[in-house]
């Protein structure tokens, strides 16, 4: 009999050294997250753990020398920009291979003995709480994000690929031999696509706007050799919300899922979906991300697999708090105050004729 669903949360000590000034991407974003979930009665229900640092062979496992190279030099020379959206500072090398190290602590602590970083009861004053030793699931606070960074390239304000430095981790040093990441942030990883492409022990799934940065993501890229079929693309038409994301979950996510039968899912765990957003023009809610999270946590309690979410977008510091709130509450499977403070709009979208060209592709390599 598989335990009851609960979550932990990995924090990113010094996290504010990563500066990017006035950047979307900036150092308030997990501290207004924190301060949100230590206020909340909430708080006494997480597992907390603070990581060690990634690695150099870590980070090696995905990344060449060249990029490493050159993100360390370029930190030590910053601030600096390494492409139009993409800044470092000083410490940004030295904070985003804690980032990695924090995505490798949430790996180990849904993974069996041996916990990475060091944990901490949630809140003062609860010896009588939840055990706490041995979450289902793990949710990683941390930044830079991770999805954007290519093998040999940093992007999209992504230094290192946490997901797949985490992906990587879990079945060299683990010895798990099928990962599986499912990408919700709303723009496409097309870094963690490149880096599992031809690789059938990893499968990728993304859901994002299309179109949108970083231009790709087609339902048509599925993968080459012997990973074709282990890429999945779902372009959402902009405006898709709660409905055109859950029936993707449906429909197609959920039955893959299934048929790969992973050892581990990782979430690429984005909020920039939110109606609320700035970068984007979907209507996920609160509800939405809630429910996306309890499904794919019900999934792994299934199965009796580790779950592992990792935060890369979200930009509102208005409604960010709240959503990471609401997916913790998912993960963790206790109630949370979902309601949004004003009214999202429906949007007509072509998403059932997208969805049946999306069932087209992928059924040559699944049971759809």
């Amino acid at each position: 009999m598989n335990p009851p669903l609960s979550t932990g949360i990995v924090l990113l000590p010094g996290q504010e050294l990563h500066e990017t000034g006035a950047h979307p991407e900036n150092g308030e974003r997990l501290p207004a997250v924190l301060a949100h979930l230590k206020a909340s009665e909430d708080w006494s229900r997480f597992s907390v753990l603070t990581p060690d640092d990634a690695s150099l062979e870590d980070i090696a496992r995905v990344h060449s020398s060249r990029l490493i190279d050159q993100i360390e030099v370029a930190a030590l020379t910053g601030p600096t920009w390494i492409d139009g959206d993409t800044v470092v500072s000083p410490q940004s090398f030295n904070i985003a291979l804690k980032a990695a190290g924090a995505a490798i602590t949430a790996v180990d602590a849904v993974s069996g003995p041996g916990v990475a970083g060091s944990r901490q009861p949630g809140g003062p004053g609860q010896p009588d709480g939840p055990d706490l030793s041995s979450p289902t699931s793990t949710f990683a606070l941390i930044r830079p994000p991770g999805h954007h960074a290519r093998p040999d390239q940093a992007m999209g304000f992504c230094l290192f690929n946490n997901a797949a430095v985490a992906a990587r981790y879990a079945q060299e040093k683990l010895g798990l031999d099928k990962v599986a990441i499912l990408d919700w942030d709303v723009h496409h990883g097309n870094g963690t696509q490149d880096a599992f492409f031809g690789d059938p022990s990893v499968l990728f799934i993304s859901t994002h706007q299309w179109p949108l940065y970083p231009g790709t993501g087609w339902l048509g890229e599925t993968g080459s050799g012997e990973g074709q079929g282990f890429t999945v693309n779902l372009p959402m038409p902009p405006g898709s919300g709660d409905a055109e994301h859950l029936e993707a979950m449906d429909r197609i996510i959920e039955p893959v899922l299934n048929q790969f039968e992973p050892d581990l899912l990782i979430v690429s765990a984005g909020q920039d979906g939110h109606a609320g957003d700035q970068l984007a023009n979907q209507m996920i809610s609160a509800s939405g991300f809630n429910e996306l999270a309890g499904r794919t946590a019900r999934f792994s309690q299934d199965r009796g697999i580790g779950l592992v979410a990792l935060h890369e977008g979200g930009y509102n510091l208005e409604t960010l708090p709240r959503l990471d709130h609401a997916i913790l509450a998912g993960l963790g499977n206790f109630e949370t105050d979902l309601r949004e403070p004003a009214e999202i709009p429906s949007v007509e979208t072509d998403w059932e004729t997208r969805l049946e060209e999306i069932r087209r592709v992928q059924s040559k390599y699944w049971n759809l």
